[in-house]
């Protein structure tokens, strides 16, 4: 699959470059930021960035496509899809900076991706969980058009290791 850029009203989605470690280690160095994302490390330190940067750049879109999400010349967040092998699904993330929060970005860059991805893979599904207590994020998946579809209690360890309920939603596509 070859690497595409994304123009929104307001976003470009385009993928990581080398010269990104700067603006991602700003926004991901951010407890609050990664409250619900247990897997991005806090601190989150240069070197974070610029692994971080570095897989971004050298992963295969054939299976896992992440665009940076640029506002105003700026790297904010990401949005990307998870490819199942063989299954015509996908799985929706994306994280936005919380300096960006409450602005409609989330929304306005799954959308895109979504829009895009679902003809480039033929897709059947896209699904996505967020944490149960991260309403804000549930509050994107239902703008999405996705339905919610249950809770995985227990699911995984969160940052402070106690077990956390994932809520999953999902949409069928046209």
């Amino acid at each position: 699959m070859e690497r595409i850029e994304l123009p929104t009203a307001r976003l470009l989605l385009r993928p990581f470059r080398t010269s990104d470690v700067d603006d991602a280690l700003a926004y991901r160095n951010d407890a609050e930021f990664a409250r619900f994302l247990p897997h991005i490390p806090q601190p989150f330190t240069r070197g974070d960035a610029e692994a971080f940067v570095a897989r971004n750049m050298a992963g295969s879109w054939e299976d896992s496509v992440t665009f940076a999400v640029v506002l105003d010349a700026t790297v904010i967040g990401t949005v990307n899809l998870e490819i199942g092998s063989g299954t015509r699904a996908a799985m929706l993330g994306y994280a936005i900076g919380r300096s960006w929060w409450n602005r409609g970005i989330a929304t306005e860059a799954a959308v895109a991706v979504m829009a895009w991805g679902i003809p480039a893979f033929a897709l059947r599904r896209i699904w996505a969980s967020t944490d149960a207590r991260n309403v804000p994020s549930q509050r994107v998946l239902e703008k999405l058009g996705m339905l919610r579809e249950g809770v995985r209690a227990a699911d995984h360890p969160g940052r402070d290791n106690v077990m956390v309920d994932e809520v999953v939603y999902g949409l069928t596509c046209p």
